[in-house]
């Protein structure tokens, strides 16, 4: 009985360190910037899946204004980055975690956005799950994340991690994309763009404290169906009839 009595409370204590070490973790990464109750970011954003093997086109953008962590979006284009507590601060301010927000299933093998109704101009999208090795006319397909600096950067780079542990970083923008393998990922929508660079929530002289935004100016807006200069088409103003739902 005490060996069993001395097991138990081991495992308890094993348990408890754990998570511990966990938390003083998670607490530690969000010390940095963005910081929690202070600063506020914003990052373009577009999700874009292939059509054909050199083709595609951009999902709109997502409506849901879910924000249970400070990262969220207004259904412009642009996550906003305002943590509200060390949780999603810092290093933990992550792709991932605006994708949980959103309700987007989004890991290295997987890219699937639920569906939404039409608001803001913007069409209804109905729901497709996208895998790795799914055909893109003929060519797998593959979930990727193409980061690009800012407005100015055209060509980016990519990421080569798991995507939701793409960090963020004020005034950058992220194309989410499911593409064959070295094909080019365009960068987020001209809207996107143009939002990111026309906030309506801080003051137009406002910048973070804790790094400076790399934005330019620009001087009208893209008209609905701008699309990047790329030999990608623009998203269609109906979802593809033979979308499909699969189960989480």
């Amino acid at each position: 009985m005490r060996l069993i009595a001395a097991i138990v409370v081991l495992g308890i204590g094993g348990v408890y360190s754990s998570r511990s070490h966990r938390l003083q973790k998670i607490t530690t990464a969000g010390k940095t910037a963005p910081l929690a109750n202070k600063d506020h970011w914003h990052v373009a954003y577009g999700i874009y899946v292939c059509d054909s093997a050199d083709k595609g086109h951009y999902i709109p953008p997502d409506p849901t204004q879910t924000d249970p962590q400070g990262i969220h979006t207004h259904g412009d284009g642009v996550i906003h980055v305002h943590p509200y507590s060390d949780g999603s601060a810092g290093k933990n301010a992550t792709l991932g975690k605006f994708a949980s927000a959103v309700g987007v299933t989004l890991n290295s093998g997987e890219l699937k956005v639920p569906s939404f109704a039409s608001s803001k101009g913007n069409p209804a999208y109905v729901s497709h799950d996208y895998r790795n090795g799914d055909s893109c006319g003929g060519k797998p397909g593959r979930v990727q994340v193409q980061i690009f600096n800012g407005p100015t950067d055209v060509v980016g780079h990519l990421w080569t991690g798991d995507p939701r542990n793409v960090p963020f970083r004020n005034g950058e923008m992220l194309t989410v994309a499911f593409v064959p393998k070295g094909e080019k990922i365009p960068p987020p929508p001209a809207q996107a763009i143009y939002n990111l660079q026309h906030l309506n929530d801080v003051p137009q002289t406002s910048t973070s404290t804790s790094t400076p935004n790399p934005l330019t100016p620009a001087t009208t807006a893209p008209s609905a169906t701008t699309a990047p200069a790329t030999s990608t088409t623009a998203p269609p103003t109906t979802a593809p009839s033979t979308s499909t739902t699969a189960t989480q």
